[in-house]
């Protein structure tokens, strides 16, 4: 029974395995195309919400009956500051802060699916499941590629763009392989 409930399964797993590794690959070989468009939709959106906030904070001052000049001065402050993320080329690398929050919360988030694969597999032993050592393994992997994500977010933030990109595009990879080895090795059963 157990053979027909992970046959009927495998297909999905198979065509998910694909896509993730083919998205993977997909994602480093196109990095420096991903990075670059990655940096201008983080600069257009500091730029509008900058702007936004220019907008709101001089027509409050200029409705305010109360003279208020904080008000002026922000949206003055915040319009300046648009200006410049426009006219600069990347001087400031917002990206690279975005990018090194995005891969610290990547790397937690591996580190707690590392925990719950190790969890899974000792229950695993503990109901002498044959293949408990592979969400054992999976787990470690996942915990490495976790910490791997913050240390390079936290120590390379002024590359983290690229950083970010590859270590995604292998984190597809990883995810498909795990999908093929669940399929080989179903250990709900």
């Amino acid at each position: 029974m157990s053979g027909e409930k992970k046959s009927s399964r495998s297909p999905y797993l198979l065509i998910s395995a694909i896509a993730f590794i083919v998205l993977g690959i997909v994602v480093i070989v196109f990095k420096s195309t991903i990075v670059k468009e990655i940096n201008d939709i983080i600069k257009w959106v500091a730029v509008g919400i900058l702007g936004v906030i220019a907008i709101v904070n001089i027509l409050s001052f200029v409705k305010n009956t109360k003279e208020n000049i904080k008000e002026l001065i922000i949206g003055i402050l915040s319009f300046l500051a648009a200006i410049v993320l426009l006219i600069s080329n990347n001087v400031f690398h917002i990206e690279s802060l975005v990018l090194s929050v995005i891969g610290v919360m990547l790397g937690l988030y591996l580190i707690v699916e590392g925990f719950y694969k190790l969890k899974a597999s000792f229950k695993s032993k503990k109901s002498s499941v044959k293949a408990w050592f592979v969400p054992f393994i999976l787990g470690i992997l996942s915990i490495v590629f976790g910490v791997g994500f913050i240390y390079c977010s936290i120590f390379y933030s002024a590359k983290a763009t690229a950083y970010v990109v590859v270590a995604l595009g292998i984190l597809f990879i990883y995810a498909g392989i795990q999908n093929i080895v669940n399929m080989f090795f179903n250990t709900k059963d």
